[in-house]
C-alpha cells in the first residue's frame, strides 16, 4: 500500500503499526550534524550525554494522549530468537542500560512487529513521531533536506545512510532512540527501499515499563495477601512486582467478565473505584464495590490450563490498575524455584 508523505501521520498510539506511514522517530544525531557521514555504531560521548539529560526529563512528555494508553493491547509473545535480535539491537543504547531482567521481558513483549512494503515511508522528515525501531529485515534508506530546501519530487532529500537488516547475518541496526525521551521533529526520513520487517517501541509504552516506578512501590505487600502468592518469599514477590503495569480505564469500561477465559491479575492504584458483580450458584447476583489497593481476578493464577474470571468488573469511576500476567508469574516462579502452586 502507498503512504502519503505529504501529511503529518494521525494514528493513535493504539493503531496498527501497519498503516503507521509518516509517523517514526529520531535519526542519530550523527546526519544532522553532516549528512555526508554514516551512522556510527558507537554512539557519542556528547549523544550520550544528551539522552541522559532527556532520560531525567522523561516526565515532559505529553500527559493526556498517555493517560489514554493501554499497553495491554500491545501485549505479543516473542520467540527466542526474535528476542535475541531485539536484546541485541538495545545492548548498546544508552535508554536500555539500566533496565531490569524483568522490564527487559516486558519491552520484549510490547514490542509491535511491522511488516513494510518497498517505498513505504517509516519517517518523514520534521515530523513528530513517538517510536523506536530495530530493523529485522530489510533495507532502510535514510535521506535529509537542507534547511529551506524545497522538494519538488518528493524524495526526501540526499541519501546519507543504509540500515541494512538481516536476521542470516545476525545484524539488527536501530533508530528512533530520542523519540522514547521526548517529543521532536524529526531530523530525516528514512524509507524503506525493500519489502521487510520492523520491530517498533512506542513512547508510552516504554515510558510505563521504565520510567514509572513509583506505582510498583508496595505493590508486594499487596500481592503477600492473595493465596497464591502467600509462600513466596520477599526476593520473590519484588520479582513478580517488577512485572506489573499500568493501564486506565473510564467510568463504565468492562474490565474483565465473568465466564471468560483470563490471564491477569489488576490491583487498584489510588484514586480508582470498581463494582464487581459474580453470579452465585443459585442464579442470584453478589454486588461489591472495589477501591485502592483491592484487587481482582487472582483466580486465573490458581490452575488450570485456560481458568476463567468468576466476575464482572466495570470501573466506576477513571481508574489505573496494575495489571500482572499469569505468563509473567509463571516466568518468576520458573527461574527461582520449585513451587507446589499450578500455575499452568
Amino acid at each position: 500500500d502507498g503512504v502519503d508523505t505529504t501529511h503529518q501521520s494521525t494514528l493513535t498510539p493504539q493503531q496498527s503499526l501497519k498503516t503507521i506511514g509518516s509517523a517514526g522517530s529520531e535519526v542519530e544525531d550523527q546526519l544532522i550534524n553532516s549528512a555526508d557521514r554514516p551512522v556510527r555504531k558507537n554512539m557519542s560521548l556528547a549523544k550520550s550525554r544528551a539522552l541522559e539529560k532527556a532520560k531525567k526529563s522523561i516526565r515532559d512528555v505529553g500527559q493526556e494522549n498517555e493517560k489514554d494508553f493501554n499497553i495491554e493491547e500491545l501485549y505479543n509473545e516473542k520467540t527466542e530468537e526474535q528476542k535475541s535480535s531485539i536484546a541485541e539491537a538495545i545492548r548498546a543504547s544508552v535508554v536500555f542500560q539500566n533496565i531490569t531482567d524483568a522490564q527487559r521481558e516486558l519491552i520484549y513483549k510490547v514490542m509491535e512487529p511491522m511488516e513494510v512494503k518497498k517505498g513505504q515511508w517509516i519517517i518523514k522528515q520534521g515530523t513528530v513521531g513517538d517510536r523506536f525501531y530495530i530493523v529485522e529485515e530489510g533495507s532502510f534508506e535514510v535521506r535529509i533536506l537542507g534547511e529551506d530546501q524545497p522538494d519538488p519530487e518528493g524524495t526526501g532529500g540526499k541519501k546519507v545512510h543504509v540500515y541494512e537488516g538481516s536476521r542470516e547475518n545476525h545484524s539488527h541496526p536501530s533508530f528512533g532512540e530520542l523519540a522514547l525521551m521526548y517529543s521532536a521533529p524529526r531530523a530525516a526520513s528514512i524509507i524503506a527501499q525493500t519489502d521487510g520487517r520492523l520491530w517498533a517501541l512506542h513512547r508510552f509504552a516504554y515510558k510505563k515499563i521504565v520510567a514509572d516506578q513509583g506505582a510498583r512501590k508496595g505493590a508486594d505487600k499487596i500481592l503477600k495477601k492473595i493465596d497464591v502468592f502467600k509462600s513466596f518469599t520477599s526476593e520473590e514477590l519484588k520479582d513478580v512486582a517488577s512485572y506489573l503495569v499500568e493501564a486506565t480505564y473510564v467510568r463504565g469500561d468492562t474490565i474483565i467478565t465473568e465466564g471468560e477465559a483470563g490471564d491477569s491479575l489488576y490491583i487498584i492504584l489510588p484514586g480508582g473505584s470498581c463494582e464487581s458483580v459474580r453470579t452465585n450458584v443459585d442464579g442470584k447476583s453478589t454486588t461489591q464495590g472495589l477501591s485502592e489497593n483491592d484487587y481482582f481476578g487472582d483466580e486465573i493464577l490458581k490452575g488450570g490450563s485456560e481458568k476463567k474470571y468468576l466476575s464482572t468488573v466495570t470501573a466506576t469511576s477513571k481508574s489505573t490498575c496494575l495489571i500482572l500476567q499469569k505468563s509473567d508469574v509463571k516466568r518468576v516462579v520458573g527461574s527461582k524455584r520449585k513451587t507446589g502452586t499450578t500455575m499452568a
